[in-house]
């Protein structure tokens, strides 16, 4: 079964030109000549080559710039690079609590220690995060506690751990 003969069998099937079907799939779609192969082996059982493919695409002036196609890729979950982006730091997320919201906290809580009960006079208390801002806590009160310096010191090692 000769290519040209492919051509007329996949234009007869789907009532339209070839050349047309592959701009509306290829351009329009968006879809990869791996991805046009697959749909049309799945509809007609009948199994056209990526390289025949990609050649009629080439020649009917269909290109993708390499940004375009690599863009794409990304869309649609075939190259992943979620891993080589920088971390973000906590500093750079972190706006700081103001004087006024670490009074409030430390007045309301009689300025104790949450988790051990120390006082100001036991040890120096902190101001703490309990859903940390770098996984998307805020500076809202209801997001802050209060803390001995070594209870917020064994909870940074407890969650490195992690």
């Amino acid at each position: 079964m000769g290519l040209p003969y492919k051509t007329k069998l996949i234009s007869d099937f789907y009532g339209k030109d070839y050349k047309d079907l592959l701009f509306e799939w290829y351009v329009d779609n968006q879809l990869s000549a791996a991805e046009i192969s697959g749909k049309i082996k799945k509809d007609m059982d009948l199994g056209v080559s990526l390289r025949f493919l990609q050649s009629s695409i080439k020649g009917f002036g269909f290109i993708r710039s390499y940004s375009q196609a690599f863009r794409l890729a990304i869309r649609k979950g075939r190259k992943d690079y979620t891993h080589l982006a920088k971390p973000i730091k906590a500093n750079d997320m972190r706006k700081g609590i103001s004087l006024t919201l670490r009074y409030q906290l430390l007045s309301s809580r009689e300025a104790h220690c949450v988790l051990c009960g120390a006082t100001a006079q036991d040890d120096q208390l902190v101001v703490d995060h309990i859903i940390p801002v770098v996984r998307g806590g805020t500076n809202d009160i209801s997001n802050l506690r209060v803390l001995c310096r070594a209870c917020n010191h064994g909870k940074m090692i407890y969650e490195n751990e992690k």
